[in-house]
């Protein structure tokens, strides 16, 4: 029976075809561990989109009631800490994936020509994932949440000339409601064309070379 079904997709999907010839793609020899970081990132982001639009089902983004949604998902669904712990080191582990796999493409000097713009929109998609651990760690608005928003609006407050104009701007965009549009509607569409993006300028130049 799951043999004919099998049968019936590949007819009409071509799974197992396209599978094949991915799993069959020719890989460089000098690739290795190292050069791994850029898919371990991209499993991590899926990962992330998954937990991610669980908690949504259960996540209040109204300051009085925030924090007390996310102790209710945790302690009262079933998987709910899972998802949710899964959320938060998942969000840790990407930056070091990302960071780590950006360190090696500068080690290997893959931004160099032909590959500028595979740079820029690695580049711009680990200040995307930036956003995302700030608008993230805003939501569940303790103690955390609230000191997060306070030292980065400070931070923002000391850039000469246009500092003290972005502070009021900065508080009033990442309150917790527009903090959770931001982090589940503005950054997944960004990311998603970055991602598509990225893959094609790789797939067109393909991996690079040692030095």
């Amino acid at each position: 029976m799951s043999t004919k079904i099998a049968d019936w997709l590949e007819e009409r999907a071509g799974f197992k075809t396209w599978l094949k010839k991915k799993i069959e793609l020719p890989i460089p020899k000098h690739v290795n561990f190292f050069y791994c970081f850029g898919g371990i990132s991209l499993t991590i982001i899926l990962l992330q989109s998954v937990t991610g639009i669980f908690m949504t089902f259960f996540y209040t983004p109204k300051p009085e009631e925030a924090f007390n949604s996310v102790l209710y998902m945790s302690n009262n669904i079933p998987m709910g800490w899972l998802m949710r712990n899964m959320h938060r080191w998942g969000a840790t582990l990407l930056v070091a994936t990302l960071l780590t796999h950006m360190l090696s493409v500068f080690y290997h000097k893959a931004y160099q020509r032909p590959r500028e713009l595979n740079w820029l929109s690695g580049f711009t998609l680990f200040l995307i994932v930036l956003l995302f651990s700030i608008t993230g760690t805003i939501l569940p608005w303790n103690w955390r949440g609230y000191w997060v928003l306070v030292i980065w609006t400070d931070y923002v407050g000391t850039w000469p000339i246009i500092g003290d104009m972005l502070k009021e701007p900065l508080l009033e965009s990442f309150s917790v409601s527009r903090s959770f549009v931001t982090h589940i509607l503005i950054l997944p569409v960004i990311i998603a064309a970055l991602l598509v993006f990225h893959f094609k300028m790789v797939k067109r130049h393909g991996i690079s070379g040692p030095l």
